[in-house]
């Protein structure tokens, strides 16, 4: 129904835009008021040019419409010119404010072409009532707070790490973090590759099948990282890094239960539309994951104890989904 599909595309659309005037009213003054980001004002508006990246590119689009083929070849095709252009025109440090130009022009003229292919296809940008657009943004709140609750607890451990022990740990930790963040960002694809195919139809069999795979291939990505993360660790950060290692162990583990919950969430939660145990999941495992990480810090002050904390909040997800889906799935 293309009335129907221009009718959503837009609302979108125009939520999107309200989203990112009013981030605008919020970044200009705190860059405007604080000397250090006021010195690097070019710096930071045109990284923040990114952000109309998400505004501008339907990625819930190709998704809801199982074409994720153009969408996947024009992500691959927006990161891979980064690389020619990045190596021609960034010389010195002096050229940061190129390579953020770099970055930030790729992504935005992938969202127009992104945009543009969805209105190619007959579909329309119409007007809505704010009324309609009020009652998207109500339905959404959840996934908001969701993606909110990941941020903070991802910000506040590094917080806590440079205020307790000092910058060389903060990078410690962020080198520990890079050693898991390629495997599990590609893990992490799976349940969104999955999700159109299975929402339709989101069965108890079906998502105890996707749950046995899953939990086999996360538990393979485990042992990847044990056998190769010290070399990774030492290619990296060289010997003085390499306790990166040990410290990537613990957060390997934060592997596997982000891609278990996150299939209890996606196939689970938001199939059946209770969108409020989502957020619930997420400000569970914030609170868990602060109180954990205090209490290890009293216990054992190190970086071990905020890795530790972060992997034992991740676990608590899944114990999460485990209890409150059984009912769900029952009725």
């Amino acid at each position: 129904d293309k009335d129907e599909l221009s009718r959503t595309v837009s609302v979108v659309f125009y939520c999107k835009l309200v989203l990112i005037f009013l981030s605008l009213c919020i970044a200009l003054p705190v860059v405007i008021l604080i000397p250090i980001l006021r010195e690097n004002l070019w710096l930071f508006a045109i990284i923040f040019v990114q952000n109309l990246y998400k505004t501008f590119y339907p990625q819930w689009y190709y998704l809801g419409t199982k074409n994720m083929k153009f969408s996947s070849i024009l992500q691959a095709v927006i990161r891979i010119s980064q690389i020619p252009l990045t190596l021609i025109l960034v010389r010195t440090e002096a050229d940061l404010i190129v390579y953020s130009a770099i970055i930030s022009g790729t992504m935005l003229a992938g969202s127009f072409v992104g945009g543009a292919n969805v209105l190619m296809h007959g579909v329309k940008v119409v007007k809505v009532s704010p009324v309609y657009m009020l009652e998207y943004f109500r339905e959404a709140t959840p996934f908001f707070v969701t993606t909110i609750s990941g941020r903070v607890k991802e910000k506040t451990l590094t917080s806590i790490i440079g205020a307790f022990f000092g910058m060389r740990d903060v990078a410690i930790y962020d080198l520990a973090n890079k050693i898991i963040q390629i495997p599990k960002l590609l893990l992490n694809s799976i349940n969104a590759a999955l999700f159109p195919e299975v929402v339709p139809t989101p069965s108890p069999q079906r998502v105890a099948k996707i749950l046995k795979y899953e939990r086999l291939i996360a538990l393979g990505t485990i042992l990847f990282i044990v056998l190769l993360g010290y070399p990774a660790a030492l290619v990296l950060g060289g010997r003085d890094m390499v306790q990166a290692y040990p410290v990537a162990l613990i957060l390997s583990f934060t592997i596997y239960f982000s891609l278990i919950a996150g299939a209890y969430l996606q196939f689970v939660f938001v199939a059946r539309g209770a969108y409020r145990h989502v957020a619930l999941n997420q400000l569970f495992a914030l609170i868990s994951c602060l109180c954990l990480c205090a209490i290890g810090m009293w216990i054992y002050p190190s970086v071990w104890s905020v890795a530790l904390s972060l992997s034992l909040s991740t676990a608590g997800e899944v114990l999460y989904c485990r209890f409150f889906s059984k009912s769900l799935i029952k009725e």
